[in-house]
C-alpha cells in the first residue's frame, strides 16, 4: 500500500513538474514575443506619428505661423492615451511638449537627444523614477536653423506587462486545476492494477494463488497484469504438482515401508513359518528396489530439468539393446505370463545415441507397457528402417488412454490412475522419457484408443554406414 502510495505521488508530482515547467517556458516566450511585438508596434507608431509631425513643421513653414499657432497645431499630435511627443532642439533644450506630460523631460536623457540632432536613431527603454518607458528619438527638420529632434516616449509600460502576466497566470491557474483534476484520476488509473498486483503478490508468498489482476488496458501495464495472471496461473499449477507429487511420493513410499516393517515384524516374532521366510524376503527385496526406482526416478526428472544431464552419442546395436532388456524385465514378465516380441529379431540396426540414456527411456516404456497390459498378453517393439534414422514403436494390449488424456502424459506426476488400483508410481516415468527424447532433438508420440492399446513411437539417427542408399 505504502509503496504503491509512493508511487502515486512521484507519477502526480512528476507529471505536475512537467505541466508547470513548460507551462513556465511557454510564459517566458510569450513574454519574451509580447516584448518585440510591442517594440515593433512603438517603431511603427513612431514612423507614422513622425511623418505627421513632420507635415505639420511644413505647413508651419509654408504658412509662415506664429509660435502659439504653431503650438497649436503641433498640441494634438504630442499628446496622446499611450504616449507623448517632445521636440527638442540641438542643446537639449525643450521647444514643443504636451500640456500634461505623463513623462517628465528631465526623463529624456540628454545624450538620446544630442546623438539624434548627430542623425542617429536611438531606441531605448527601463525605468525611471519608478515609471517604465521606451524612448525614441531622431532627428526631425531644421527649425529657423536650429536643428530639431523628436522624442517620442511611450507610457504605463509597466500596466502593459502586468497584464500580459496577469493573463498568463490566469490560464496556468485554470489549466493546472483542470490539469490536476486529470492527472489524479490518471494517475490512479495507471496504478491501480499496480496496487492490485502488489495484494495478489502478497496473498502469492502466502500460498494463495487464485487472485488474479483485472487487465482492462493492453499497453504494457496490461501486458504485465496479463504476465502476472500467467504467472499465477503457472505458481498455481505448480503448488497443485507440488501437492500431487507430495501424496503419490507419501502413498509409494508408505504402501512398502509398511508393507517391510510388517514383515519384519512378523519374522522377529516368529509368525512366519521357517520354509516361507524365503518367499517374504524376496517380497521385501521387490519393495526395497521399487523404493529404490522411486528415488532414482525422482532424482533423474530433477537432474533432467536443471540441464545437468548431458547425452553422449555413440554408435551402438539398438536391436541387441532390445534383446537384451527383455532379458533384464524377464521377472516381470513371468509374474504377468507376459512375452516381448521383437520385430526384427534378427537384423543388426546400428544407430547413434546415448546408449545409456535410451536404455532408461526403453525401460520406462516397456515396464510401463507390463504394468498397463493383461496377463498373458504380448508387448511388441517394431523397428522400422527408413532412409537415414529407425522408428522404434512399442505397442502394448493394455485398456489405453482416454483421448483427452494424451496430451497430459508427459507432465510430472500426472497419473491417468486416479483410483490408484495398482502400483503406477508418481507419474514421473513418462516426464523422463520425454526429457530424454528431448535431449536427443527426437520428438516421442503416443496413439491410443480405449480398448485398443497404446503405442509409443520415437525415431533415432543410423549410422552413416548403415544408411540406406
Amino acid at each position: 500500500m505504502i509503496k504503491t502510495k509512493k508511487i502515486f505521488t512521484k507519477l502526480f508530482l512528476s507529471y505536475a513538474f512537467i505541466i508547470i515547467i513548460s507551462f513556465l517556458l511557454f510564459g517566458l516566450v510569450f513574454l519574451w514575443l509580447f516584448h518585440l511585438n510591442l517594440y515593433t508596434e512603438f517603431e511603427e507608431t513612431y514612423v507614422h506619428h513622425y511623418e505627421q509631425v513632420t507635415n505639420q513643421f511644413e505647413a508651419i513653414e509654408r504658412f509662415q505661423w506664429n509660435e502659439e499657432e504653431a503650438a497649436a497645431s503641433l498640441q494634438p499630435s504630442l499628446s496622446q492615451k499611450n504616449f507623448s511627443i517632445y521636440i527638442f532642439n540641438s542643446l537639449g533644450e525643450k521647444v514643443y511638449t504636451p500640456h500634461q506630460p505623463v513623462i517628465q523631460e528631465n526623463h529624456i536623457n540628454l545624450e538620446w537627444i544630442q546623438a539624434a540632432a548627430q542623425g542617429e536613431m536611438i531606441a531605448n527603454g527601463g525605468w525611471t523614477d519608478g515609471v517604465l518607458g521606451y524612448f525614441i528619438a531622431s532627428p526631425l527638420i531644421d527649425h529657423h536653423d536650429n536643428q530639431l529632434v523628436m522624442v517620442m516616449a511611450f507610457h504605463d509600460l509597466d500596466h502593459e506587462y502586468k497584464q500580459v502576466v496577469f493573463m498568463i497566470f490566469l490560464t496556468f491557474a485554470i489549466i493546472m486545476a483542470v490539469a490536476g483534476i486529470f492527472l489524479w484520476f490518471m494517475s490512479k488509473k495507471i496504478t491501480a492494477p499496480l496496487q492490485e498486483m502488489n495484494h495478489s503478490a502478497l496473498r502469492f508468498a502466502k500460498g494463495d494463488f487464485t487472485q488474479s489482476v483485472d487487465v482492462k488496458t493492453h499497453d504494457e501495464i496490461g501486458q504485465l497484469g496479463d504476465t502476472f495472471n500467467y504467472m499465477a496461473a503457472e505458481l498455481n499449477n505448480l503448488e497443485e504438482t507440488r501437492k500431487t507429487f507430495i501424496a503419490n511420493v507419501s502413498h509409494d513410499l508408505r504402501s512398502p515401508l509398511t508393507s517391510i516393517k510388517g514383515f519384519l515384524i512378523a519374522l522377529l516374532d516368529g509368525t512366519i513359518p521357517e520354509k516361507r521366510r524365503e518367499h517374504y524376503y524376496l517380497l521385501m527385496k521387490d519393495e526395497t528396489e521399487r523404493m529404490i526406482k522411486l528415488v532414482n526416478d525422482t532424482l533423474d526428472m530433477t537432474r533432467l530439468e536443471a540441464g545437468q544431464v548431458e547425452i553422449v552419442p555413440a554408435p551402438y546395436n539398438v536391436t541387441k539393446q532390445l534383446q537384451m532388456l527383455a532379458v533384464k524385465l524377464e521377472p516381470h514378465l513371468v509374474a504377468k505370463e507376459m512375452e516381448i516380441q521383437i520385430i526384427p529379431d534378427h537384423q543388426e540396426i546400428i544407430v547413434v545415441a546415448d546408449q545409456d540414456r535410451i536404455e532408461q527411456a526403453l525401460i520406462n516404456l516397456v515396464q510401463n507397457a507390463i504394468q498397463v497390459s493383461p496377463n498373458g498378453s504380448t508387448i511388441t517393439i517394431f523397428l522400422e528402417k527408413q532412409a537415414n534414422h529407425v522408428e522404434i514403436k512399442i505397442h502394448d494390449q493394455g485398456d489405453g488412454i482416454q483421448e483427452e488424456q494424451l496430451e497430459h502424459i508427459w507432465k510430472r506426476f500426472h497419473k491417468t490412475d486416479k483410483a490408484r488400483s495398482n502400483k503406477s508410481g508418481v507419474g514421473i516415468g513418462l516426464a523422463i522419457v520425454k526429457s530424454i527424447m528431448d535431449l536427443h532433438n527426437t520428438e516421442i508420440t503416443v496413439k491410443s484408443r480405449p480398448g485398443e492399446g497404446t503405442t509409443f513411437s520415437f525415431s533415432l539417427p543410423l549410422e552413416e554406414v548403415d544408411r540406406v542408399k
